[in-house]
């Protein structure tokens, strides 16, 4: 399946940046800040994520806080 392929790439990938960065999560956002500071200055724009609709939970079978 194609969909394999994409996810035995993004884990490689993931597996790589760990292993390059010591398995640190410390120096691994270094990392990639660095990697975002580079793409921006050749003109790479970054967007933010949908705010959170209030109500929703991201916590999987967690249910949504009853309204009082």
């Amino acid at each position: 399946m194609k969909s394999n392929k994409i996810l035995a790439e993004i884990r490689q990938t993931r597996e790589d940046l760990a292993h390059e960065t010591g398995y640190d999560l410390r120096r691994l956002f270094v990392y990639v800040r660095e990697r975002e500071r580079e793409a921006t200055a050749r003109g790479v724009k970054f967007v933010s994520p949908a705010p959170r609709k209030k109500g929703f939970s991201y916590v999987l079978g967690e249910e949504p806080r009853k309204k009082k």
